[in-house]
């Protein structure tokens, strides 16, 4: 017996099942949408992706969201407590060494011709250590150790990908707030220009050159800009609270740095930025590489590992004990003292559990194919979203010039009505309907370059920041 756990012990166990290979899965070699260039070139590796924007409220809020978000405290103790579980696994690997003490008092009936005692009193008192260890015969603590560490690998994965998606959401909703509030401006505007066209209206109404259907008409329109810029001050609102609630900085903090100001005419527009153009590194790249894809792998081979943990606890266990034990016992008036010692291996096994074994691993085989599903959707969910964000992001640009186009078009069409108006030349209704084009058209070119710059965060948090930059496009204004 003794040889034969030495031996086990030299051999280090046997293997219940082939070592974890990664699954075969299908991915695509290439992108289906052509994504620009093939001259890109990387962003330096110690840069954030998100400075390329050069947004400053953008790189303030998220680095405060990085120092204070509940969201991402919880994924980094899920870490925690993942790699406090690997410790406990861990630490089956190594023996066991207790220490036990006791000490008794016993009174009992003296029954001995040579005392006039009616009771006896004793003492007995005993302490040592003991030793086990557990001999890894089958590999079950080493698979157990095995499936801790993937699963550490996962959560760490997991926590990337919170602070990818935080990240961008904080992006996100800063370019959406710039673009509410440059929206909010074009209303303030509008309803400014709409007042000094009322007033001018009703000079002219009473000097009998116009009809109170203009008045009318003007009234109804700037009531329309006016309920339309309630309810854009609203959105503002929800969007400042979303930032906060993501930053954990004040509103005020929040409003300060994008640029949130009160309602005046003929103030300019916040910034907003234009995002560099980008091509995603090549398919195999994004999916080695995208914290969710990882994340999913590794837990694929924790339930591989889990399978050969659930066929070794079928099979019995060697374990290794020794124990040292001093005792002591006084009675009687005498003394007495030794000491004891045992050493040796122990087997157990289970010989009827009524299928409770089979069914385990059935269970662990189970899992481990769900994790392989999951990994296979992970994969499918991630090849799409960067398929999506490059479409988003071509059709992005090509909005911006066009809006920026008919912008500038509509700008000139109401800058002519507005002045044959004056003179008579065009009717109101001419000029009203010059004013909602105009309009319309700043609108579109503000939520085209909101757009742009929205494609090109997608697609970093879709890629896993895995992007190359295309060169001689830098973020302007």
């Amino acid at each position: 017996m003794y040889a034969f756990a030495a031996s086990m012990l030299v051999s280090g166990g046997c293997s219940l099942q082939p070592a974890y290979t990664k699954p075969t899965l299908s991915t695509p070699s290439v992108w289906s949408e052509k994504s620009g260039a093939a001259n890109s070139q990387h962003s330096p590796a110690s840069k954030p992706w998100w400075h390329d924007l050069g947004d400053d409220a953008v790189d303030k809020l998220i680095d405060a969201a990085f120092a204070d978000n509940p969201t991402l405290l919880q994924a980094l103790m899920r870490i925690d407590e993942a790699r406090a579980t690997l410790g406990v696994s861990t630490a089956a690997t190594l023996p066991t060494i207790n220490a036990s003490a006791s000490l008794t008092r016993d009174q009992s009936q003296n029954t001995s011709p040579f005392s006039s005692s009616t009771t006896a009193l004793s003492t007995s008192a005993s302490a040592g250590p003991s030793f086990s260890w557990e001999v890894d015969l089958f590999g079950r603590v080493r698979e157990s150790v095995e499936a801790s560490q993937n699963r550490l690998d996962a959560r760490t994965a997991d926590a990337a990908s919170t602070r990818l998606t935080l990240a961008a959401d904080v992006a996100n909703d800063v370019l959406t707030l710039r673009a509410c509030e440059n929206s909010r401006r074009v209303l303030v505007e509008d309803i400014a220009s709409r007042e000094k066209t009322l007033a001018l209206t009703r000079r002219r109404l009473q000097s009998g050159f116009a009809a109170a259907v203009d008045e009318a008409r003007i009234l109804t329109g700037l009531a329309t800009s006016r309920t339309n810029l309630a309810t854009q001050q609203e959105q503002c609102t929800r969007q400042v609270n979303a930032l906060v609630a993501l930053s954990g900085q004040r509103s005020s903090r929040v409003q300060a740095l994008v640029g949130v100001a009160p309602s005046m005419p003929d103030a300019v527009p916040v910034f907003m930025p234009r995002a560099p153009a980008a091509v995603p590194e090549v398919p195999a790249t994004v999916l080695a590489q995208h914290p969710d894809v990882i994340s999913a792998e590794r837990e694929v081979a924790a339930a591989w590992a889990d399978i050969a943990v659930a066929r070794a606890d079928r099979l019995p266990r060697i374990d290794l004990t020794a124990a040292l034990t001093g005792q002591w016992v006084r009675a009687a008036g005498s003394s007495l003292d030794f000491n004891t010692w045992s050493i040796g291996p122990s087997l157990t096994g289970t010989l009827f559990d009524g299928g409770a074994g089979a069914a385990n691993v059935k269970v662990a085989d189970a899992r481990y194919r769900r994790a392989v599903a999951s990994l296979q959707s992970t994969l499918r969910t991630t090849v799409q979203d960067v398929e999506n964000a490059i479409a988003a992001q071509a059709s992005a640009e090509s909005r911006v010039l066009s809006t920026r186009e008919g912008e500038i078009a509509a700008r000139t069409t109401l800058q002519a009505s507005d002045a044959q108006w004056k003179v008579g030349a065009v009717s109101l209704f001419e000029l009203e309907d010059s004013r909602r084009q105009f309009a319309s058209a700043q609108d579109a070119q503000i939520s085209a370059r909101r757009d742009q710059a929205q494609a090109w965060i997608s697609l970093v948090k879709a890629t896993g920041a895995a992007i190359a930059l295309i060169p001689d496009n830098t973020s302007h204004e």
